[in-house]
């Protein structure tokens, strides 16, 4: 093989290396929002309470962005499958993928969707949270202390 090649064959081991590697984050941060989420309404702790008083239905959009980035993650990975069941069946053109093709298409607005569900989620999750931790908890009272306690 020349020089050359072995560079593009380089280059495309290295996207798919990076691919595989953007598809398990997207799909770890798709489980993370779902999880704050359910917790932060699952808990009944002052935090949670005020945060989600204050920022409810965008959290809610979040925790929603991140099933659809785990819902998108899957759906790719079906289309891909139905991808390599077609070029298996292209034997005349060398088991090529059909990059024209519906399935291909799919794939990679697939791809792209779990990719802007999660990054949409976690910005929504970032900047309600740094915006809630400004905020001061209004039921939270400070631990009274009984005197006796200290003194004796």
């Amino acid at each position: 093989m020349s020089d050359k090649q072995d560079r593009k064959l380089d280059r495309i081991s290295h996207k798919t290396e990076v691919t595989a590697r953007i598809s398990e984050t997207s799909r770890f941060v798709g489980f993370g929002m779902v999880a704050w989420v359910f917790a932060q309404h699952a808990s009944g702790a002052p935090f949670a309470e005020s945060y989600l008083s204050a920022f409810g239905p965008i959290v809610r959009v979040a925790g929603v962005l991140g099933v659809l980035a785990i819902l998108f993650d899957y759906l790719q990975y079906i289309a891909a499958y139905f991808s390599v069941q077609q070029a298996l069946k292209n034997g005349d053109d060398g088991y090529a993928f059909d990059h024209d093709g519906m399935v291909m298409k799919l794939q990679k607005g697939l791809f792209w969707a779990k990719q802007i569900s999660a990054v949409a989620s976690a910005l929504i999750v970032v900047i309600t949270f740094s915006l809630s931790i400004n905020q001061p908890l209004s039921d939270v009272k400070p631990p009274e202390i009984d005197a006796e306690e200290v003194s004796g």
